[in-house]
């Protein structure tokens, strides 16, 4: 009876199992028939059947299918929100995304930049080994022996310490990686500060007695005017010209000046 039993299933399954159907890559399976996908940048219309092929249609502006696809609807190209610090690096198409990027001072905070952080300052003792992009965070180092960052910054590396000898300067306290060295005046410098003061007192005295004689040598003409006049004489062209000679007669008793060349007479008449 078990055998019977077995042997009735066995024909049972035989008869009524169909055959699986394996379909290519880049087709998809319906109603038993493999139908060919519609190819990047189009959607789905209709599927295929036994007479009719897979109908498809271009996604529409501001959508897009990246691969060979059998959606009946193509994806929104994503927005670059302005006031999430993003901006569009690459414009989308109908077979590609728009790609966005941070802008300036920030970062993406996730593999898809959907949003932004802003760049994270170097500390003091650190200085910046790569500056922060529009997809990458800052990247910080430590100052090593010889150099400092006394400053948080996403911008500033470590700076050298100063070289107090090339300077003529004395070393009087080494650097950390936080503090550069301090340097003093050594002998030199002050032997040289020594020489140079002097000389540059000579110099503003000379500059400040050509100065003063330039404007005495300006005055010099008018005190030897009021020098002349006080002393009782005349310039040149102030002496008075001498008098024509004169000749005098009396009348009645009275001087009467005459010019020269003429004759000087009495009458009788007036003299009576």
């Amino acid at each position: 009876m078990i055998l019977f039993c077995l042997l009735g299933a066995c024909v049972f399954t035989a008869v009524h199992m169909k055959p699986s159907i394996s379909c290519e890559a880049n087709q998809y399976l319906v109603n038993g028939i493999c139908c060919e996908k519609c190819s990047p940048g189009t959607k789905l219309v209709a599927d295929c059947s036994e007479v009719t092929e897979t109908q498809c249609e271009p996604c529409q502006e501001g959508e897009f299918q990246s691969s060979q696809n059998h959606d009946k609807y193509c994806h929104q190209h994503k927005y670059c929100d302005p006031n999430m610090h993003l901006k569009i690096q690459v414009e989308g198409s109908s077979e590609k995304d728009t790609i966005c990027i941070c802008t300036d001072d920030f970062h993406c905070a996730t593999p898809e930049c959907e949003s932004c952080n802003s760049h994270s300052p170097c500390p003091p003792g650190f200085g910046v080994k790569t500056a922060g992009t529009g997809s990458a965070d800052t990247v910080c180092e430590r100052c090593e022996k010889g150099f400092f960052s006394n400053v948080s910054s996403t911008s500033e590396k470590c700076h050298p310490w100063t070289r107090c000898k090339a300077t003529g300067l004395v070393e009087i306290q080494e650097g950390t990686d936080k503090t550069d060295v301090l340097c003093q005046d050594g002998p030199k410098s002050r032997m040289g500060l020594v020489v140079l003061i002097p000389i540059a007192a000579v110099i503003f005295f000379v500059i400040i007695g050509l100065l003063h004689w330039r404007c005495l040598g300006f005055k010099e003409p008018k005190n030897k005017v009021l020098q002349a006049e006080n002393m009782g004489l005349k310039q040149p062209q102030e002496i008075d010209e001498e008098p024509l000679p004169v000749q005098e007669t009396l009348l009645r008793g009275q001087p009467v000046t005459q010019e020269d060349g003429k004759d000087s007479r009495i009458s009788e008449q007036e003299g009576q």
